[in-house]
């Protein structure tokens, strides 16, 4: 009986030993684990990224209709959330799109109206075809109320946004450069057009005929404006 009760008795240590090594690895082989999957998920996020980067690339040199929307395919497996960073084509760094926990931050908007070319451009569109809408016509086409009537600061759109000014103009939006800036664009038969701030004029956008065009709204002036370069002098 005695040595029955010892070997008991051993075989229960034997078995808190056993445990003890067990909860030992586990602590160790757990974080590793999970270390190792998170790295897998960063990985991941990356070649979503760049995959994300591809297309948008792809579309601009097919001169496809140009999106902002990222396809849902698309999705961070950390349930980070996927934002462009630079979306506008005349970005030298163009394109690049951020995770809100991999990658990147998304800019503060540098405007009431979004920071690129793209994103204040097809604001302001937009603001005057909701004029329209509302009030049966344009907006003014000069002075502050042409701003004022899309519920726009004056004093706001005064100061260039990275060498460009934008200006509402009644059925239309012009762009044009400050000094220290070129703007080159190729018409739709393939010329190139450079505009400087002493020429006077920029390109615009013309709501009624969806066209962009450059100096004047003519035939002949149509533009490109996936083309469109702005370059520091």
């Amino acid at each position: 009986m005695k040595q029955k009760k010892w070997i008991r008795g051993f075989m229960l240590v034997e078995l808190l030993i056993v445990i003890a090594l067990l909860a030992a690895l586990i602590s160790i082989a757990v974080p590793r684990f999970v270390a190792y999957t998170e790295r897998a998920r960063v990985a991941a996020c990356l070649s979503n990224r760049y995959n994300i980067e591809q297309d948008k690339r792809s579309s601009y040199m097919n001169n496809e209709a140009q999106s902002l929307v990222i396809d849902n395919r698309y999705k961070c497996p950390s349930g980070g959330v996927y934002a462009w960073l630079i979306s506008d084509p005349i970005d030298p760094n163009y394109p690049r799109v951020g995770c809100s926990l991999h990658y990147g931050q998304t800019p503060a908007a540098l405007t009431s109206l979004g920071s690129t070319f793209t994103e204040i451009t097809t604001a302001m569109i937009d603001l005057i075809k909701k004029y329209v809408q509302l009030n049966g016509h344009y907006p003014k086409s000069s002075g502050k109320s042409a701003f004022t009537d899309l519920g726009l600061n004056p004093a706001e759109w005064t100061q260039p946004v990275s060498g460009l000014l934008y200006t509402p103009a009644g059925e239309q939006v012009l762009v044009k450069p400050v000094t220290g800036y070129t703007m080159t664009i190729k018409t739709t038969q393939g010329k190139t057009v450079s505009i400087t701030p002493t020429l006077k004029w920029g390109i615009l956008y013309d709501v009624p005929t969806k066209k962009w065009y450059y100096k004047q709204k003519e035939d002949y002036n149509v533009v490109n404006i996936s083309t469109l370069q702005v370059i520091k002098n």
